[in-house]
């Protein structure tokens, strides 16, 4: 509760000072002062009283019923009331007087000092203006001062509460901002340890077969083999060509009738020159030839006269094989047996010698015919016919068809093939090796070939080998980790080069190659670490990490969102992460 303090009219500004001094268990004071009084008559005072105040570290307002009085206090920064129940009422003046309030309220003050001494001035007192009477008397004449006695309710209680509001945001606000200076920074805390580069060049196997297992470079694989695809195409001949005939064969027995007798009258048949002799038929029964067949024309026959004029003497002189003129009537030399023919060996001296037995050689003519019969019937002639054949467009039409069938069904099964790999890659190398396409393709006729429409089948399969990169990566990956000491480890994220096809072929084997450059470093387990951080400054946690660490060489800390003298209380906040540095290298 405030303190009221009345000023008396003769009071100095050294007076209130004297006052406050005293004032030792309070520290809100009011001073209430009279009309006409001689304090915060100048802005010097107000100052003076401030300084005062504050210097003792009170609390005073003022209770002034001039104008001037409450301008000045009110300048200095004092709670100014213009009566003891606007101070109850915790009411300050908000703004000084106004100039003509000032004004208003100078007018008594001078018509009194102009009055005579022992005058009444009957001027009107400005309202709210106390009376210049005892600090009792004003006191008594204020209402709602319950006698006099102190205000039941002051400034200084309506202000404290406003205080301590304040004071109760600034505190939750202070709370907030150590929360989060607490709880949202994060630090991450790069370790660098040493590191040595290492580099693998890395052949790998594949086969099929093969089980996923830790051997080392081998890789499983898939035989891949499609299903036969076929298809039909039809050719049919289109040309013609005319068959030769075919003559008749058989043998022809020779005699002779008339003419002169040499020896003992046996004439012997032999064959010269280069022309094949005819023997054409005079007796005009069918205009018959025959002309002797190869083995015929190589020997020599006997002629004996025929028995009875007739050709009975078949029986002395060998068979000569001929064969039937192809001009001849009828199917080509066909003839029954038994038939009689007569020839005249004169026209016929080119190709063939008759000549007696006892002089061989030496060829004669003479007035006499030779009989040729055949006691047994010829056959096998054959008229010319004409046969259907392939031409030369069929044969060309059917290998366009073939071929066009060929690679549609190559496309087809190299789809059918890809379908079968799935996820998997089919293996081919630089020189395309790796797929093998089977083509069965058919027998196709050829020009001049006779036959009958044909159907055939072209038939195509392919086989290759699969494998899977994501297999092949892993493997060269296993191979650079075989390379680490045992007392290292591979940093993460070594660069694993393309997956190259050395060779492949079908069934399922493949020989793949890639090259790996990585880093490895001693082992080093961060993670207890994060806990013995916290809270350190980044310095000290810069040097502790130094000497628990021997493999790292350097530590740097990186604060977010903003950098402060310390890490994170909470060990969740900080992270740890190693950092290869490059130093030696080692080749594997």
């Amino acid at each position: 509760m405030s303190k009221l303090l009345y000023v008396e009219p003769t009071d100095e500004i050294t007076d209130l000072v004297d006052r406050i001094r005293r004032a030792e268990g309070e520290r809100d004071l009011v001073f209430v002062l009279p009309p006409g009084g001689r304090v915060l008559r100048s802005p010097l005072d107000a100052q003076l009283l401030m300084q005062y105040t504050r210097g003792f570290q009170k609390r005073v307002a003022i209770v002034a019923s001039e104008p001037q009085v409450q301008a000045l206090a009110i300048r200095a920064g004092f709670p100014t009331f213009p009566n003891v129940s606007r101070l109850e009422q915790g009411m300050p003046m908000t703004a000084a007087p106004s100039a003509e309030e000032l004004a208003a309220a100078a007018v008594p003050v001078a018509v009194a000092a102009l009055a005579p001494e022992g005058a009444v001035v009957s001027a009107a007192r400005p309202a709210g203006v106390l009376s210049r009477r005892s600090p009792s008397a004003m006191v008594a004449a204020e209402p709602g001062t319950a006698g006099g006695g102190p205000p039941s309710r002051g400034f200084w209680h309506t202000r404290a509460a406003r205080n301590w509001a304040i004071g109760a945001g600034s505190a939750i606000f202070l709370v907030g901002v150590l929360a989060v200076l607490l709880l949202l920074p994060t630090a991450t805390v790069l370790v660098g340890v040493q590191a040595h580069q290492l580099t693998d060049n890395v052949t790998i196997q594949g086969s099929a077969g093969t089980q996923a297992s830790n051997v080392l470079d081998v890789i499983p694989t898939q035989a891949l083999l499609t299903p036969d695809a076929t298809k039909t195409f039809t050719v049919t001949p289109s040309g013609t060509q005319v068959l030769p005939p075919t003559p008749a064969t058989g043998d022809l027995y020779l005699c002779y009738n008339g003419g002169k007798q040499i020896g003992a009258g046996t004439l012997q048949l032999t064959f010269t020159g280069s022309a094949a002799a005819e023997f054409q038929d005079l007796s005009g029964n069918g205009n018959l030839g025959f002309t002797p067949t190869s083995a015929g024309s190589g020997g020599t026959y006997s002629i004996q006269p025929c028995s009875n004029g007739g050709a009975s003497a078949q029986s002395s002189s060998p068979g000569l094989p001929v064969q039937a003129d192809t001009n001849s009537l009828g199917t080509q030399g066909n003839v029954a047996a038994g038939q009689q023919w007569f020839w005249a060996p004169a026209n016929e001296q080119a190709s063939a010698c008759i000549s007696p037995a006892s002089a061989p050689g030496l060829c004669v003519t003479g007035n006499f015919t030779i009989s040729l019969t055949n006691p047994q019937g010829m056959a096998g002639g054959q008229n010319s016919t004409n046969q259907t054949i392939f031409s030369s467009s069929d044969v060309a039409s059917a290998q366009q068809q073939e071929q066009q069938i060929a690679a549609s069904l190559t496309a087809i099964v190299e789809q059918n093939l890809k379908s079968m790999a799935g996820s998997a890659v089919i293996a081919q190398d630089s020189s395309g090796n790796g797929v093998q396409l089977t083509v069965t393709d058919p027998t196709l006729p050829t020009v001049g070939q006779a036959g009958h429409a044909q159907t055939l089948t072209v038939s195509v399969n392919a086989a290759a080998t699969a494998y899977s990169p994501k297999a092949a990566r892993a493997a060269v990956l296993a191979d650079l980790e075989s390379k680490v000491p045992s007392d290292g480890a591979l940093l993460p994220n070594p660069k694993i080069g393309a997956i190259q096809v050395v060779s492949a072929g079908p069934g399922g084997s493949v020989t793949l190659s890639s090259a790996a450059v990585g880093y490895w470093a001693p082992r080093v387990d961060l993670q207890p670490y994060r806990s013995k951080v916290t809270f350190m400054s980044p310095g000290a946690a810069r040097s502790f990490l130094l000497s628990q660490l021997p493999g790292a060489s350097t530590v740097v800390v990186h604060q977010s969102p903003f950098p402060l003298p310390w890490l994170p209380l909470l060990s969740s906040r900080i992270q740890i992460v190693r950092v290869s540095i490059a130093g030696g290298s080692s080749t594997a």
